[in-house]
């Protein structure tokens, strides 16, 4: 190892070869094997010039010995230098230590049979993880997070971002005009140090702190925030938040700090729509040339800027000029585990600072001292099922949807499969009272809400992401326990939020994360891409658009949440959604690990935390 290879023979071939080798040959290292080139061809599928040439490379990383046979007859002889399973593992390390987990965690599947590789390696992994000072005598002193999760991010463009992870992670990398305070439940400054408003709230006059860089050098002004918005604005080619400024008229720079916003009619949840992540302001000379890379390499102004993204390996550095001092941390490396090898983690080990959104269970946790820190949350938003109502199916009839509703017994659900799942929900966020009453629970009215309609076994289709798969299958052996056709296809994230799929499904069920308050809700119903406005018909469209246009119009806070629970009573009322439980969010952190909290979305900020002690 630690040997440089030819561009010829790279080291992941390599390591393949010699792992064919072993599997062929055997891996004892006490005696030599009897082993002809012709043999090695066929192995490799390759010519004796190439053998030779691996066998050469092979030995100079110090993994075989050689001796070629001299004269006829003679056979040539290999001997394994190296055990299969130490080096299987010492490969492996190396390629995580490299970012290259998925290619890790292949070697051992595919070479790792009948050695305890695996079990060493996800030990060594388990303590790899967590909150580390790291010291090399050619750079100072490093501060590493590192983490696992089961999901790949599908983009980091603001205006593009769908799940809350990558929301979270958007909220790391950019800042917006203004931010919520979660605590003081108030909008304060960020990027506009000061702004101000018209006597109709028609016009907002942003003024911008000077100084302020983004992570490629160049600073931010108010020509950068009206690029940004007016992207979100554009009709060819629309974004998926642009239902955030459908109401905006226009776009002024009367100075290099100063931003003018005119709507078309008042908004008295505008600034708070300005909060949202999605308005995260970009560099404008640097997007209009590269608006593809925004994906995988964007760039912001907030506290951590993307050093490396690929599949399956996320590294944030700190932004060390951060406008609003720098972070504790040096750096954040996440890994993506597939769910499988993710339960097989060593959790106490690694579990330093991590939120649980796999869904482990706090009474799964063990090893823990009694002086660890511990942070319980009910996730404000529910998982639910949408119904489509824009195809045929079993679900285009409400008689149909309801008996679903009366068929769910969630009670039942929490307690068959446990994990974080905790009440029962009858609506989209959780209420003061939470209880493990299931009032809707009621198989006699689904049945004969079913014999009504005269179902006779249609097939209903209900599309989800792996990550929801066994709340599907729940609801799957529930309905047909009472003669109701279920079939489940399960989706990768990136693809069950595809046009194609969200249409051809009679339901998605999903998880819905209210991060932002009203907006999260509004966004619910406004933003065409998602879940219940997609498959929401015209007609329920038009009345929910009519009940949001009346409460962005309202300055009473009162009076917007007396139309946002009409706008919950409708989708309740036409069963355009089946509304199923609430989960619990869960963070165990060691003593030394200061500054954790959780923000909105239910997950650690990186700027705050720091270590007290190693």
């Amino acid at each position: 190892m630690g040997v440089l290879f030819s561009k010829g023979v790279t080291q992941r071939m390599l390591e393949i070869q010699f792992f064919q080798l072993q599997q062929a040959y055997g891996s004892s290292a006490a005696a030599p094997v009897e082993v002809t080139v012709a043999e090695l061809t066929e192995l490799w599928v390759c010519s004796e010039r190439n053998v030779k040439m691996i066998l050469k490379k092979l030995e100079s990383a110090g993994w075989i010995e050689w001796t070629p046979g001299r004269g006829r007859g003679h056979l040539s002889k290999l001997r394994f230098l190296q055990e299969g399973g130490g080096l299987l593992l010492e490969l492996s390390k190396e390629h995580v230590q490299k970012g290259q987990m998925k290619e890790a965690l292949e070697l051992l599947e595919q070479y790792g049979q009948g050695t305890d590789a695996k079990a060493r390696f996800m030990a060594w992994l388990s303590d790899y993880f967590g909150y580390t000072k790291e010291t090399a005598s050619d750079r100072p002193r490093t501060e590493i997070l590192r983490f696992p999760v089961f999901r790949s991010v599908i983009t980091l463009d603001p205006a593009k971002m769908f799940y809350a992870f990558e929301a979270h992670l958007v909220k790391q990398i950019f800042n917006t005009l203004v931010t919520f305070h979660q605590e003081r439940r108030s909008i304060e400054p960020q990027l506009a140090h000061y702004w101000e408003y018209n006597e109709e709230r028609l016009e907002w006059t942003f003024y911008l702190r000077r100084g302020i860089r983004f992570h490629h050098g160049a600073e931010l002004t108010a020509h950068d925030a009206a690029f940004t918005f007016r992207r979100l604005m554009r009709v060819n080619d629309p974004l998926p938040h642009r239902w955030l400024f459908q109401e905006v008229a226009d776009i002024a720079v009367p100075d290099d700090y100063v931003l003018r916003v005119r709507l078309l009619r008042p908004n008295h949840l505008f600034l708070r729509y300005l909060c949202f992540p999605a308005t995260s302001i970009l560099p404008a000379e640097w997007v209009q040339g590269n608006e593809a890379l925004l994906d995988r390499q964007p760039i912001g102004t907030g506290p951590f800027q993307v050093k490396e993204l690929t599949d399956n390996h996320y590294v944030l550095d700190t932004n060390l000029t951060y406008f609003e001092g720098r972070a504790h941390l040096d750096r954040v490396e996440i890994f993506v585990i597939p769910p499988e090898e993710f339960a097989q983690l060593q959790l106490p080990a690694w579990e330093q600072v991590i939120c649980f959104h796999s869904g482990v269970s706090a009474d799964a946790q063990s090893g823990r001292g009694p002086d660890w820190g511990e942070i319980h949350l009910i996730n404000d938003g529910c998982t639910m099922m949408t119904f489509n109502g824009r195809k045929d199916g079993p679900q285009s009839d409400i008689r149909f949807r309801k008996a679903l509703h009366h068929l769910m017994n969630r009670r039942g659900m929490i307690e068959t499969l446990g994990e974080n799942r905790r009440f029962p929900a009858s609506g989209l966020q959780p209420h003061e009272y939470l209880a493990m009453e299931d009032h809707a629970y009621d198989p006699a009215a689904a049945r004969k809400l079913l014999e009504e309609m005269g179902y006779a076994g249609e097939p209903f289709r209900i599309a989800v992401s792996w990550k929801h798969l066994n709340d599907a299958l729940w609801v799957k052996e529930q309905c047909e326990a009472f003669g109701v056709q279920v079939e489940v296809t399960g989706y990768e994230i990136h693809e069950i939020v595809l046009d194609q799929n969200i249409d051809q499904a009679d339901a998605v069920l999903h998880q819905f994360v209210n991060d932002e308050g009203e907006v999260s809700l509004l966004e619910l119903f406004l933003r065409k891409d998602g879940f219940i406005r997609r498959h929401m018909n015209d007609d329920i469209g038009a009345r929910m658009e009519k009940i949001a246009a009346d409460l962005l119009a309202s300055p009473s806070p009162d009076y917007r949440k007396h139309r946002f629970r009409e706008l919950e009573a409708l989708l309740n009322h036409e069963h355009v959604v089946l509304f199923l439980l609430f989960k619990e969010l869960n963070t165990y952190y060691n003593p030394s690990v200061r500054g954790v909290s959780l923000n909105s979305l239910g997950w650690i900020d990186f700027k705050q935390i720091w270590l007290q002690n190693v």
